[in-house]
């Protein structure tokens, strides 16, 4: 602590052994720095930063070890250096005392049997359907809750006590002033409280979106604040620390997995696109991918993309974290490519959100005729009646059915054929440019049938763009 007293370090926060203050690094104000007391180290949380006690005063001066040292010692008075004056020695606060960490499977008996005493709020279900776009059957399954009132937290512990849960060595729970076992929520933070599951389907621990971010008065105004916290009891009485698990989702045995950060945002995208999600608790808290990256593995998986933020471009920290996990790819030997997207949208899932919108935008209100529409793979021949139906309920004489429809003469007769037994079949030979894609020889094919209109078109040929299209919605760029 004698550096940390020389750089006059802000702490935040102090637990057993360790304290966290602001970063002097990376100016990071948010207390990411851990100072390990006990072993005379340092690590930033934030820009993944660390070493000895010695570093950390070199880092910030840029000078050497060497030369560190001698200014240490100089600014302390010792090593032959004797003080004039002695200062009263000061009485170290007590640490409270922590509890070892429960088994994976007593951490998910309780952490299960708690989340199935909580209920999701309106306010929180309609921001995960209306901003998230997680429809009500994703969000049961992803096990989304409520954070509960302050009032509720030691009976809903005595709750789990009886129903036979360890609450020792949980993350969140520890014991308060009166003595009593409770758990860590609060009014300030309260939000939505997100699972976080391992790769063998147990809840390892919780993340909260706070419903307000929490902000520090020194912080400038263009900072948002913290906007998640991690269920945690560290520094408590008996409390635990959360660990920093990794959050998984999707098949163990894929052979292509995404890493991002955010727990939420593994869900929704793995929600949006069907693909298999890991997430870290931050951009540099990459420890854990170690062991997880062996055992995907030995399952199969052969590449790894790399999903962190677009701001991977422009902040530095969140760059460094993804280049970690090149590292670790490489060293398990998988392969590893990173996926980019319109910068516009800063998280994988806001970006798939906002394809997925689109798309049904299009499909509710393309803006285009019937034909159009088939042209550019955005509908099948079933869409030709629906659009029929659609016309009709307008009940305007402004615009004729065929012109609604976007068909030629020939198309539109081919249509309205009605003589039983008659067959039609037309060679309809287009060229259409778009984004590149040049469409030759597009053979539609029509045929009558007795009972209905649309089925004087059988199923024709479709274009090679609307499969094209497919493909391209969750490509990805590789950068060298």
């Amino acid at each position: 602590m004698d550096v940390a007293g020389l750089l006059r370090l802000n702490i935040r926060r102090r637990a057993p052994g360790q304290v966290y203050v602001d970063c002097p690094i990376c100016g990071d104000r948010r207390g990411k720095m851990n100072l390990n007391t006990a072993k005379d180290l340092w690590r930033c949380n934030y820009c993944g930063e660390g070493g000895g006690m010695l570093s950390l005063y070199a880092k910030v001066y840029g000078v050497s070890n060497s030369d560190a040292y001698r200014e240490i010692c100089d600014a302390l008075a010792v090593n032959g250096f004797s003080p004039d004056y002695t200062v009263p020695e000061k009485t170290a606060p007590t640490e409270a005392e922590q509890s070892d960490a429960a088994s994976v499977q007593e951490v998910h008996q309780t952490l299960s049997m708690l989340l199935s005493m909580l209920t999701l709020i309106p306010a929180h279900r309609t921001h995960l359907q209306s901003v998230r776009g997680l429809s009500d059957d994703e969000i049961t399954r992803f096990g989304f809750k409520s954070t509960p009132p302050p009032f509720l937290c030691r009976s809903l512990t005595n709750r789990l006590v009886k129903a036979g849960c360890r609450v020792q060595g949980v993350p969140g729970f520890y014991v308060d002033d009166n003595g009593c076992w409770t758990v860590k929520f609060h009014q300030r933070t309260s939000g939505i409280i997100i699972p976080i599951f391992g790769v063998d389907g147990l809840i390892r621990g919780a993340q909260i979106r706070l419903d307000h971010p929490l902000k520090d008065k020194d912080d400038p105004p263009e900072k948002t604040g913290v906007k998640y916290l991690t269920l945690s009891s560290t520094g408590k009485r008996m409390g635990t620390t959360s660990g920093s698990p990794i959050h998984f989702v999707g098949d163990p045995c894929s052979r292509v997995v995404y890493v991002t950060e955010g727990c939420l945002k593994a869900d929704v995208a793995h929600a949006l696109m069907h693909r298999t999600f890991v997430a870290t608790l931050g951009a540099n808290n990459t420890a854990k991918l170690d062991e997880l990256f062996a055992f995907l593995h030995r399952n199969g998986t052969e590449e790894i993309i790399e999903a962190e933020d677009m701001d991977k471009y422009s902040n530095e920290m969140v760059g460094k974290g993804a280049s970690k996990i090149y590292a670790l790819a490489a060293r398990h030997g998988m392969r590893c490519r990173r996926l980019t997207w319109n910068p516009n949208y800063k998280g994988i899932d806001d970006w798939q959100l906002a394809l997925r919108r689109k798309e049904q935008k299009m499909k509710e209100d393309p803006g285009m005729t019937f034909k159009e529409q088939y042209l550019n793979g955005l509908c099948g021949l079933e869409m030709l009646e629906a659009c029929t139906e659609k016309w009709h309920a307008m009940k305007v004489d402004s615009i004729s059915l065929r012109d609604y429809l976007g068909l030629t003469e020939q198309e539109y007769d081919a249509y309205l054929q009605t003589a039983p037994g008659v067959s039609f079949r037309s060679c309809w030979t287009v060229s259409v440019k778009c984004s590149g894609f040049v469409f030759i020889s597009w053979i539609w094919s029509m045929a009558r049938r007795a009972h209905s209109p649309l089925a004087a078109l059988t199923r024709c040929t479709r274009p090679a763009f609307s499969s094209r299209r497919r493909r391209n919605t969750h490509s990805f760029t590789t950068v060298s």
